[in-house]
């Protein structure tokens, strides 16, 4: 309560002290809902206030009725501010495209920007970091954030796609891995056997063999001289 009483005292002692001094305020419409701004002029008229939220910004169109225009606004934090991060940052005064110098004063709840206006100047733009709790950061943050999601996704989609290419080149029977064609069940690599044993056993079977022919061989001839011996 104590600083808009402060605030008011200010306005009040401006409008004591420059003759002419209009106090004011003015209606603008964001997103369905209508917030009023407090200005206080100098041989200035604001015909009218749009806000840009793309840009996080009011212009207003004026009609500057002699050399000593002036314009005071007094904005609430909660509706208009400028901040980067947690820290205030530096509106940006445009008037009719062009950076105008402005005094400032400001506390926790409110920011006062006084600055003069020259005859023939139509609209001023005044620009900030966020309105009505819309962050310009915040949304662009937002932004990127999808726009990284959506590279992503498209990324993904594109390595399943060559994947999918990759596997239908592969033939039956085969799968893609690391980006080779392998088989899908590899044939288990036969275990080396020592044979000699098996040759040993057969020789030696041989051996018997051979051995028993010969005592039968021998047995036969024996027998065939025998017969004659016993035939005389």
């Amino acid at each position: 309560m104590l600083p808009k009483i402060i605030v008011a005292f200010a306005i009040f002692t401006v409008i004591s002290v420059i003759p002419g001094a209009f106090a004011d305020s003015i209606s603008v419409d964001i997103e369905d809902s209508t917030y009023e701004i407090d200005f206080t002029s100098v041989d200035v008229e604001i015909k009218s206030v749009s806000a840009d939220t793309d840009f996080m910004s009011l212009i207003f169109e004026i009609d500057v009725l002699s050399k000593n225009g002036q314009l005071e606004f007094n904005f609430d934090r909660d509706f208009f501010d400028a901040k980067l991060g947690s820290e205030d940052d530096d509106f940006f005064v445009l008037v009719d495209g062009d950076e105008l110098s402005f005094e400032e004063s400001k506390d926790d709840f409110y920011r006062n920007i006084v600055f003069s206006v020259d005859p023939g100047s139509e609209e001023i733009e005044i620009i900030g970091s966020q309105i009505v709790g819309i962050s310009y950061l915040l949304e662009k943050e937002a932004e990127i954030q999808t726009q990284i999601e959506i590279e992503e996704q498209a990324i993904e989609e594109q390595e399943a796609e060559i994947i999918s290419k990759l596997q239908e080149q592969c033939g039956e029977g085969t799968i893609l891995e690391d980006g080779v064609c392998v088989l899908e069940n590899p044939i288990i690599e036969s275990v080396p056997i020592n044979v000699t044993p098996l040759f040993l056993g057969f020789g030696i079977a041989f051996g018997i063999a051979i051995t028993a022919v010969l005592i039968l061989w021998g047995f036969g001839k024996i027998s065939n001289r025998k017969l004659p011996e016993e035939s005389n």
